[in-house]
């Protein structure tokens, strides 16, 4: 028992955290993470990180999908606009960046062009997509995403939005649950 019990806490402690404590973390594997954000709107999440600061994470609530890039050591000045470029194996694409946070980025900024794509962008990391480079404006290096080791982690995306679609209900297996 108290083998489970050091295991269940160390794998608690893997998760990443929250800033407002909202989110319930659903599975994880190899550095990415998914969680549900009870917050309004809800919201789901898929989050890599790379355990050295640099974090990248999709979210995905019923009216707007955005892609945050987050490093815990940048400041960035409210206001900033910016672009960062993304390549893959076919497509190289210049999207524009602001301000999130002092310490993150938001890819595809409200009412910006292209935004619409990053739906199919986040379905298409669970097929098989070949990992994204993004190239900063300023000093800061390339970074790679490594989209190909978040295939495994679809069921339980699918199972956040089917969550999300039904209002943050989660189904309950006990004693008084039904199957109707």
């Amino acid at each position: 028992m108290k083998i489970l019990t050091a295991m269940v806490l160390v794998a608690s402690a893997l998760q990443p955290a929250s800033a407002s404590g909202e989110t319930e973390w659903m599975g994880g594997a190899r550095q990415w993470s998914v969680g549900y954000a009870n917050e309004q709107p809800a919201y789901c999440r898929l989050r890599w990180d790379s355990e050295i600061g640099k974090t990248m994470e999709f979210r995905q609530s019923a009216s707007e999908t955005f892609w945050l890039v987050a490093k815990t050591t940048w400041d960035i000045p409210a206001d900033t606009k910016t672009e960062v470029t993304l390549t893959d194996r076919q497509v190289t694409k210049v999207v524009a960046a602001e301000f999130f946070d002092k310490n993150t980025l938001r890819l595809w900024p409200v009412g910006s062009k292209g935004s619409a794509g990053l739906k199919k962008i986040i379905k298409n990391s669970f097929a098989g997509t070949p990992d994204v480079q993004l190239t900063f404006a300023g000093d800061e290096g390339d970074w790679t995403l490594p989209l190909s080791r978040v295939d495994q982690l679809y069921p339980t995306f699918a199972q956040c939005l089917k969550r999300l679609e039904a209002g943050g209900k989660l189904k309950q297996d006990s004693d008084t649950s039904k199957p109707f």
